[in-house]
Formats: structure tokens, sequence, C-alpha cells
């Protein structure tokens, strides 16, 4: 996967919204940090395994649905779950300054400690952000999240072109509702 190439389209779709929603000079940090967190949970959902209480386990990784002038179209809502993160992580690492691949450290192997790790981060991030501002080491929380959650990616079973297609597909429709006032 060409993370430099993620980084780079994510930071043009970011000034654009900014531009065009009138952001400038607003530190919008805390709000991408919350939004992850949001993902995070929603990605959660459409994985199921925590849901101890459900016969239904089953990741949700197939939805037919007709979308008006395209006709029967089908997805996959928990690839799509994982790309709407990345897009938040990726945000957030150009508004950190992060330019290097992640550093894969020992990692877990199964989706639910990994999902909980992911949630320790994030909100350590944020408690460091809030504490310290943009230095303090945030650089090495940030390769943390990038890491783990490219592991979660492969727990899951995503190849990284799966994951760098549909980022592009996604960024692409981001674009369209910018053009179209969303």
């Amino acid at each position: 996967m060409n993370l430099s190439k993620l980084f780079e389209a994510q930071a043009e779709l970011d000034k654009r919204i900014v531009k065009e929603k009138g952001l400038e000079g607003q530190d919008l940090l805390p709000k991408k940090i919350l939004a992850l967190q949001v993902e995070l949970g929603e990605l959660a959902n459409e994985w199921r395994g925590f849901k101890f209480w459900s016969e239904d386990q089953r990741p949700r990784i197939s939805k037919t649905e007709y979308i008006k002038g395209v006709g029967l179209v089908t997805t996959n809502p928990l690839l799509e779950e994982y790309v709407d993160c990345l897009h938040f992580i990726l945000s957030i690492g150009n508004e950190y300054g992060y330019k290097n691949e992640p550093t894969l450290a020992i990692v877990p192997d199964n989706v639910l400690d990994q999902l909980n790790d992911l949630f320790k981060i994030v909100a350590y991030m944020d408690n460091l952000y809030k504490d310290m501002g943009y230095g303090c080491g945030v650089h090495d929380f940030y390769d943390d999240l990038l890491g783990n959650f490219m592991n979660l990616g492969k727990l899951l079973g995503f190849t990284c072109e799966q994951i760098e297609q549909a980022y592009f597909e996604k960024n692409k429709i981001n674009h369209g509702r910018q053009e179209n006032g969303y």
C-alpha cells in the first residue's frame, strides 16, 4: 500500500473541506479524534464479534441495495467502515506532520483485542493532545495507532490492494459530497 499517496489524497480532501466550509484557523484535531472514535465504534458494530448476547456475530461483509440511477449495488460494510476510520487516521497524521511508514510492533492476534487497543491509543492521544499540544511524543502514539490499525485490516482479512482501492473510492465520494453541499 502506498501510504504517501493516501496521505496526499487525504491532505487534498482536508484542504478542500477547510476552504469550502470556512474553517481556516480552527483547531479541528479534537473533532477528528472524536470522529475517529465514532468510526471505530461503527467498524466494531459491523464486525459484530463482541456481541456475546447475539446469535449472529458474523461480520457484515456484503450488503446489496438499490441506488437510484445506478441500480443494484453490492458493498462490503465492514470494509467501508474500515476505510472511514482510515480517512480520519490519515487526516490526524497530516495534522501531526507524520510522514513515516508505521512500525509494526507486537500487536494482538485477534480483532477484539486489536479494537480495544485502538480505542485506548486514540483516547490516550486525545488526552496527550489536551495536556501537551502537538509535542510530547505524539508521533510515537500516532505510529502505534497507524501500525495497529494496519494490523486490524489484516486481521479482518483485507488486502492492502482492497484497502487502497476502497479508500480512493470513498475519497471520490467525499469530494462529490463537497460538490453537493454535504
